[in-house]
């Protein structure tokens, strides 16, 4: 059996899983490509000798988006609207009728997720273990807090540019999809277009964190004189 019919049958009998851990290789390979290309570069000593590298926990987490949270969700998302309009054969009206449901429900709300889960894994630092072992209701309460204020920041910045991008995607794959796709495909189709998309802008938003960083710095420097 091939690679290819193996992976399909895989598809076939877990289909969720498949799709939850082709998505988690492709999340985690997003935010290496994303830090290379945003050289979000990192430094550690290996036997004394300096080694660059782009390797960090935000690959991990990127993978649990993937597996645990996107991919559910999208799943779930694209069955509910493929049962709404059913058919190999759609008509023309149809066909637009699927795209206009698509942009207005599914886009917005994966948009949302990506943005929400990236402003955390830039931005959010968790307590240290030893913080960890004395958290107390109101510190959970004050992280909780960090952490909504950190989404709110992200999606005002950083939303509608990738709900813009997303919506010009959404249209061109559901396009070939509805023509060219199964339907049972559709979620791996997306997940592969939503890399490269994912992984643009991922490297953007790290890109305009950096900005915001260095102006920081630059106001701080200028207050210390």
């Amino acid at each position: 059996m091939s690679l290819n019919a193996q992976y399909l049958a895989y598809l076939a009998k877990y289909p969720l899983l498949t799709k939850s851990v082709t998505a988690a290789a492709l999340s985690g390979l997003n935010e290496t490509l994303a830090s290379t290309l945003a050289k979000d570069i990192k430094t550690v000593k290996i036997a004394g000798i300096k080694v660059k590298h782009v390797l960090s926990p935000k690959i991990v987490t990127m993978m649990i988006y993937g597996a645990f949270i996107v991919t559910p969700t999208s799943h779930y998302l694209y069955g509910v609207l493929n049962r709404i309009f059913k058919g190999p054969n759609l008509t023309l009206p149809m066909k637009i009728a699927q795209i206009i449901t698509s942009l207005c429900t599914i886009t917005p709300t994966l948009s949302a997720l990506f943005t929400s889960w990236i402003s955390l894994i830039n931005n959010y630092s968790l307590p240290s273990h030893k913080q960890l072992q004395n958290l107390h209701l109101s510190d959970i309460k004050e992280e909780l807090g960090k952490m909504a204020q950190i989404i709110s920041i992200g999606l005002q910045r950083n939303y509608f540019g990738i709900l813009k991008s997303s919506v010009v995607t959404s249209i061109c794959t559901l396009t070939i999809a509805q023509n060219f796709i199964k339907p049972e495909l559709w979620v791996v189709f997306f997940n592969v277009v939503y890399f490269v998309l994912g992984t643009i802008q991922n490297t953007k938003i790290k890109l305009s964190e950096k900005k915001i960083e260095k102006k920081d710095e630059n106001k701080d420097e200028k207050k210390d004189e």
